[in-house]
C-alpha cells in the first residue's frame, strides 16, 4: 500500500481557508438517515459534493486526489448539509473536532465515521463504509496518489489497518447504526462456476476470504478458475478455487463470470484448455513453474545473450502487449512475489 498519502497545505493557504470558513455552531449527532449506502466506487466528476465549490477543499484548489477533500465530500454526501469538519490538514481533524465539540468521537468503528491518523509530517482521513464479519472497509483518496480506493482492517486492530501510523480515533458525524450496509450484488457474481481473471497483471489468492489473510499464490490475467464456494467480506465477494495446485480465496470483483461449472462438455474442454495455457504463461524454461530463472531468460533474450525458440519467445511476452521488453520482466517478477490485489 502507498504510504504518506495526505493533504499538504501551506500555512498561508490554510490561513486563507480559515478566513473563508463560516463560524461553526456546536453540533450533536445527526438523525439517522433512512438508508445508508456504502460508497465502494469512485464518485462521478459531476458529483457536487466532491467536485464543486460546495467542497471547501475543491473550492480553494486542494481537491481530489486528496484524503481531506474526499472525506469532506463524503461527509457532505452522507449528511446532505455541510459538515462541521476541519478545513486544515488531515492530522489536525481529530483534535479540531475534539476541541471544538462538533461531533462525538471515540475508538470504536461506526458506519459513516471519519477515521483519523497522524504520522511524522502529515496524516490521513478515511470514511467507514462497511463493518462486516469482523472487517472494516474504508473509502479513501490519497494526495499525489489516487482519487479513490478502498482499504480494510480488522475490527480488533487498534491501528485501524495502518500499523506505521498513529491512529487518533473516529469522528462520528451521524448515527447510521440502524441502516443496512449490504449492497445488491448481481446474480452472476454470487454463483459458483467458471470465472475468468480480469486484471492488469496478476490477482492474489489468499488463505481466507479477506485482504488481511496471507498470500497463497498469484494468478495471471485471463486464467479460468472453477469457484466452488462464495463468501462476502470486507466489501468484496470472494470465491474459493484451486489454481496450479494451490487452493484459496480470490476477490471475484476482479473476475468475469463465464459459465456454470456444470456447462456442456465442449465449453468445459475449452475452459480447461485456456486454463492450462494461462498456468504456463511465463514458464520460459519449461520446468512447470514460473520462477526467477524465467525472468532471467527474458532479460538475456532482450540483450541478445541467449537464443530462444518461437514458443519460448511467445511465453516471454508476459503481459501480452506484443512486445518483449523490461516491462515483461517487471510484471513477471511482480507475479513471482505476489504483488496484486
Amino acid at each position: 500500500m502507498k504510504k504518506h498519502i495526505s493533504l499538504r497545505v501551506s500555512a498561508t493557504a490554510a490561513a486563507v481557508l480559515i478566513l473563508f470558513t463560516a463560524v461553526f455552531s456546536v453540533c450533536v449527532f445527526a438523525n439517522a438517515v433512512s438508508e445508508f449506502t456504502p460508497r465502494l466506487t469512485e464518485p462521478d466528476s459531476t458529483n457536487e459534493y466532491y467536485y464543486s465549490d460546495k467542497n471547501i477543499f475543491y473550492k480553494y484548489g486542494y481537491g481530489m486526489p486528496n484524503c481531506t477533500a474526499y472525506a469532506f465530500g463524503r461527509a457532505y454526501e452522507l449528511l446532505g448539509e455541510e459538515p462541521s469538519l476541519s478545513h486544515g490538514n488531515a492530522e489536525k481533524w481529530y483534535d479540531y473536532n475534539k476541541d471544538g465539540g462538533y461531533y462525538s468521537y471515540g475508538q470504536t468503528p461506526k458506519l459513516g465515521a471519519i477515521a483519523c491518523w497522524s504520522y511524522s509530517g502529515g496524516g490521513h482521513v478515511a470514511v467507514v463504509e462497511k463493518i462486516e464479519d469482523g472487517t472494516i472497509t474504508f473509502s479513501n483518496s490519497g494526495w499525489n496518489y489516487k482519487n479513490f480506493y478502498l482499504t480494510a482492517a480488522s475490527t480488533s486492530d487498534s491501528s485501524a489497518g495502518q500499523s506505521s501510523w498513529t491512529f487518533q480515533g473516529y469522528i462520528y458525524i451521524g448515527d447510521f447504526s440502524g441502516t443496512s450496509t449490504t449492497e445488491d450484488v448481481s446474480e452472476s457474481s454470487c454463483k459458483t462456476g467458471i470465472y475468468e481473471v480480469d486484471v492488469t497483471t496478476t490477482l492474489n489468492m489468499r488463505s481466507g476470504a479477506g485482504t488481511s489473510y496471507s498470500y497463497v499464490a498469484s494468478i495471471p490475467d485471463g486464467a479460468l478458475l472453477t469457484v466452488t464456494q462464495i463468501q462476502s467480506a470486507g466489501g468484496y465477494t470472494w470465491g474459493y478455487t484451486t489454481y496450479n495446485g494451490s487452493s484459496g480465496w480470490v476477490a471475484l470483483d476482479y473476475c468475469i463470470y463465464i459459465s456454470d461449472a456444470e456447462s456442456e462438455t465442449e465449453a468445459a474442454t475449452e475452459s480447461a484448455s485456456d486454463y492450462e495455457s494461462a498456468v504456463l504463461k511465463g514458464d520460459i524454461d519449461g520446468d512447470g513453474a514460473v520462477t526467477v530463472s524465467d525472468a532471467s531468460l527474458i532479460q538475456k533474450s532482450i540483450v541478445g545473450a541467449t537464443s530462444l525458440d518461437d514458443s519460448q519467445l511467445e511465453l516471454c511476452d508476459f503481459n501480452g502487449d506484443g512486445y518483449i521488453n523490461v516491462v515483461d520482466v517487471t510484471d513477471l517478477q511482480k507475479y513471482i512475489v505476489g504483488i496484486a490485489e
